[in-house]
This record gives structure tokens, sequence and C-alpha cells, in this order.
């Protein structure tokens, strides 16, 4: 856990990463409403021009990069388990583009904001966070089974919890995401 009474010196590559892994977090959060709005086309809850689903899923794809990339984790087993659900979710994305399987790409994408959610959790007291892997596993089963509605239900709701994150993080200073550089595992 990060003891935010410690000061650390941030380089300008630190604060860039900082800075970065918010803007995924907040491009997460409006992802998710996105892909609410999405799914709600497709099933005729409204009505919009154009197709929303590939601009989410490449917005769901980079803010998963950013945030990945730039994770500030001091377990190196935790730290691998959040990021690498990140790029084997953009593999599976690319490789599985226009598929029946969409649900899978995205499932490891969930996997790795799962992570971040709990670690943010753990770090800082923001509220409904610990609901958030339960949205998102529970999101992709119904995308899996294109039980849509439940699936709009559980994406809007991490959405709002995610912004919630968002909003509480941009007000943080930013060593608070750094922590002590000396607790980091190799």
């Amino acid at each position: 856990m990060a003891n935010i009474e410690h000061v650390e010196t941030l380089d300008s590559l630190d604060k860039v990463s900082v800075i970065t892994y918010r803007l995924g977090i907040t491009l997460f959060s409006f992802t998710l409403f996105l892909s609410s709005l999405a799914i709600a086309d497709d099933i005729a809850l409204v009505l919009i021009d154009g197709s929303l689903k590939e601009f989410a899923f490449i917005s769901l794809a980079l803010s998963a990069a950013m945030s990945a990339a730039n994770l500030h984790v001091y377990d190196k087993k935790i730290r691998m388990i959040i990021t690498w659900s990140a790029w084997i979710g953009l593999v599976l994305l690319i490789l599985l583009d226009d598929s029946h399987f969409f649900w899978l790409p995205v499932g490891f994408l969930f996997i790795t904001f799962s992570g971040i959610a709990l670690k943010e959790s753990f770090c800082f007291k923001v509220m409904g966070l610990k609901l958030i892997p339960f949205l998102l596993c529970i999101a992709t089963l119904m995308l899996a089974m294109e039980v849509w509605l439940i699936a709009l239900i559980c994406l809007t709701f991490a959405g709002v919890i995610f912004l919630f994150l968002a909003i509480q993080k941009w007000k943080m200073p930013l060593h608070f995401d750094i922590g002590n550089k000396a607790n980091y595992q190799n």
C-alpha cells in the first residue's frame, strides 16, 4: 500500500508516466459509456447514425495500452498479471476483429482494469472500486451470451465508478501514483 506521506522526487519521465496512466483511466471511463451507448444503439434503445462499436474498441485498446504501459505496482507478479492481460487482450482484439468472440479480448482488457481498480482501492479509498471486477466480469459474460441489457447496465455502472476514480486521481499530486521507488520489485 502506498504511503501518501512519502513524497518521491519525480523526473520528467515519471510525470509523463503518471499523466498517461491517468489519461488511460479517464479514457476507459468514457469508453465504458461509449460501449453502453453502442449496445443501446444495437438493441434499438437509441438510434445513432454511424458505428460506435469500432470507435469503442479503439478507445478501449488505447486506454488499456496507456494504463498498462504506465502501471505503478510494487509487486512484479501482480504488475505482470495486470499488464500481460492488456497485451493479450490487444493481440486478440486484432486477431478476432469482427468475430463472434469479441468478448474474449474485451474480457482480457477488463482483467487489466479490474486489477487497476483493485490496486487503486488498496492505495486510495475511492468508493465503488471493489465492485469493478464483479461488474466487468458480469459484463463480459453477458456479452458472450448476448444478454445486451445486463451488459449495458454493468458497463454503465462501471463507467460511473471509473469516472469518479478519474476525477479523484486528477485531484491527487502526481507523486501519489509512484509511491516509494525503493519498494518496486525489478
